[in-house]
């Protein structure tokens, strides 16, 4: 198998954003979402491994990473996807989407359903869930204490919460999350970038998904990510699902070797056309 070519990086006019993106590789496309506090760099463990087969797409989300976006301007996250997906042709597409990157794949998933070819769901939300504390108890930890607007309370809250104790139980990801947790805090502030997500929600929605989905969570991620994957389980007709033992909110990260394999043996298993 030949080696792929090198990445080509850059940023993409899209609805009155800059986009910072990479594209590597060749075949049908895969698209990556990132989740929150995080940017396209979570992905760097699946690159080589998926650019041997498919055509990869990963890109900052507006308020995260290098991408270049207006303060304050409405945005709706799956309609970026789209324009994107239309800026390099691609009709059809592999999404996966982690966390916060999931809520975009499901809206756009459900909005534009003959562009989705399969659909992989990392530990995800599901936009319009039912409310639980336990979602964001790391935060509401911190509220009436002064504390919830300092910068580095909130990176060791999260840093230190359910969702990421697998994760920082190993330095070296550690000290990656770490980092870019400190440099993409700012996308935590929903008034710089709000965003409009599907209208009816995605919760309500699910059995709409036909295309085939994976949903992949570690067993030691926050209760809720847990649930979330269990009602996808219950809801979604065309579903597999993985749980990686021993594994937390950040399953790419922390075993990325099992990740692959498992994401890889999912999408090679559902035969595409070709580009």
């Amino acid at each position: 198998m030949t080696t792929p070519p090198p990445p080509l990086r850059g940023f993409a006019e899209v609805n009155g954003a800059r986009l910072h993106y990479e594209l590597q590789g060749d075949g049908f496309p895969v698209v990556f979402l990132h989740g929150g506090l995080l940017d396209l760099r979570m992905w760097e463990g699946q690159m080589g491994a998926f650019s041997r087969h498919f055509t990869t797409l990963r890109y900052d989300q507006r308020g995260f990473g290098q991408t270049q976006a207006p303060l304050g301007q409405p945005h709706a996250p799956h309609e970026d996807l789209l324009a994107l997906l239309d800026r390099f042709s691609m009709d059809r597409a592999h999404v996966i989407g982690h966390s916060l990157g999931g809520r975009v794949a499901l809206d756009f998933a459900l909005a534009f359903p003959e562009r989705v070819s399969c659909l992989v769901l990392v530990a995800p939300g599901i936009q319009g869930a039912p409310p639980s504390p336990e979602e964001f108890s790391w935060y509401t930890r911190l509220l009436g204490t002064g504390r919830e607007k300092d910068p580095q309370a909130l990176i060791e809250a999260w840093l230190g919460s359910d969702y990421l104790a697998a994760t920082m139980a190993q330095p070296s990801v550690a000290a990656r999350v770490r980092q870019w947790t400190v440099e993409n805090l700012p996308g935590l502030n929903p008034g710089a970038h709000p965003a409009r997500f599907l209208e009816p929600v995605a919760y309500g929605r699910l059995e709409e998904l036909l295309m085939p989905v994976l949903v992949v969570v570690g067993d030691r991620d926050n209760p809720v990510m847990l649930k979330n994957a269990e009602v996808l389980a219950q809801r979604v007709a065309a579903l597999t699902r993985v749980t990686l033992p021993g594994v937390g909110h950040m399953p790419s990260l922390e075993r990325p070797e099992d990740f692959n394999r498992s994401v890889l043996d999912f999408l090679l298993g559902h035969p595409t056309p070709a580009p």
